[in-house]
């Protein structure tokens, strides 16, 4: 992907014809017309924009651009229109937040290491980006650009076990198009400055709404769990986001909202004296649409100063709305292993919500 295209105008959605049966009114058929998802969207678009008279998908779907339709490779008769709408404006205007992305369960270091209720949970030794430093990275004269092409390359591995092969051929696309901004960088390390052009990609790709992050958080949740592999194929892409992400904090966003479902023992998880995010955590400055979420509303209070530079704030994440394929979503990421302190607990009866406040603590 170039940086054209992440700022495409996102005012086109396709979509295909789910029904067998003909709806009267317009209105009736508004529900039946279903949304290609969001790398679907691009591949299709992508191939419309360059005049291609059809494009797979997965799922061996095939896109007729000549007969508006859309089939199964092996079953030319059975046809779903499909419909190309532009929009005024970008049309990622969402009312709420998706809940796969903002209301999963959050692993912390509290819910299964720290024991003690004043101790401060260290990294896991499994800390996901740097394991895949010290066995990848640490021993090894790789570029920058290296990585960037070892990321493209497990994208289509993973891809390819989850039937999603063409959806990773377009994220692997998207980060090799960028690969050449990290020629120059030999030998990396934790210090290696991210060029913004690999760094907004890596996010960019991030918010998609795809295999890609489910997978990764899926891994982050139980890191101790990852195989050889996995840490091959997907810890190039989990370094380049963390390494990108320390190094573009943002400081002058004071409070962020995470909705959550918990029952009453993972509740007290979060209610230690401290506790630590161990994956990439999105969660949103919008209040009103983290709270349509669960039982749980987690206030995090960012407001809190470096105790060796008082004028800063600490470091914990980033302002990456204007990087997001939702910029309404209004999301700050959170990176991995970030420090949290419990401040207190309340109970809205009005609302039926438990309230957990935490503030980023001041030893990150």
């Amino acid at each position: 992907m170039t940086t054209a295209i992440r700022l495409r105008p996102r005012n086109y959605q396709w979509y295909w014809w789910n029904s067998s049966t003909d709806v009267s009114s317009e209105k009736a058929a508004e529900k039946h017309w279903q949304k290609y998802t969001d790398v679907e969207n691009e591949i299709i678009e992508d191939s419309y924009k360059e005049n291609k008279s059809d494009v797979e998908i997965d799922g061996s779907f095939i896109i007729n651009f000549k007969d508006n339709v859309q089939y199964k490779k092996n079953d030319m008769k059975t046809q779903h229109p499909i419909k190309r709408v532009q929009f005024d404006q970008d049309h990622h205007d969402i009312l709420h937040l998706r809940e796969n992305r903002f209301s999963l369960p959050i692993p912390t270091t509290s819910s299964h290491e720290s024991e003690k209720n004043d101790e401060i949970p260290l990294p896991s030794p499994a800390f996901f980006p740097n394991l895949y430093y010290r066995c990848e990275l640490r021993q090894q004269n790789k570029s920058l650009s290296d990585v960037v092409e070892d990321a493209a390359n497990g994208f289509i591995k993973e891809g390819e076990k989850l039937d999603k092969a063409h959806e990773a051929v377009w994220l692997s696309q998207q980060l090799l198009a960028v690969k050449h901004h990290g020629q120059s960088l030999e030998k990396v390390d934790w210090d290696t400055e991210i060029p913004t052009e690999i760094g907004e990609v890596c996010v960019y790709l991030y918010t998609k709404e795809s295999f890609l992050y489910r997978l990764i958080n899926q891994i982050l949740r139980n890191p101790t769990g990852a195989t050889d592999e996995q840490r091959k194929t997907l810890g190039p892409f989990c370094f380049l986001l963390q390494l990108y992400l320390q190094q573009r904090p943002t400081t002058e966003i004071l409070t962020v909202y995470r909705g959550l479902t918990l029952t009453d023992k993972e509740r007290k998880q979060f209610m230690r004296r401290f506790l630590s995010f161990t994956s990439f955590t999105s969660t949103s400055r919008n209040r009103k649409k983290a709270e349509s979420f669960g039982n749980t509303l987690l206030i995090i209070d960012l407001n809190i100063k470096q105790t060796l530079s008082p004028d800063k704030n600490v470091f914990c994440g980033v302002n990456i709305s204007h990087l997001s394929d939702f910029p309404e979503e209004e999301e700050f990421l959170i990176w991995i292993y970030t420090l949290f302190e419990f401040i207190n607990y309340e109970y809205d009866p009005e609302k039926k919500k438990h309230i957990i406040h935490l503030r980023s603590a001041d030893k990150n």
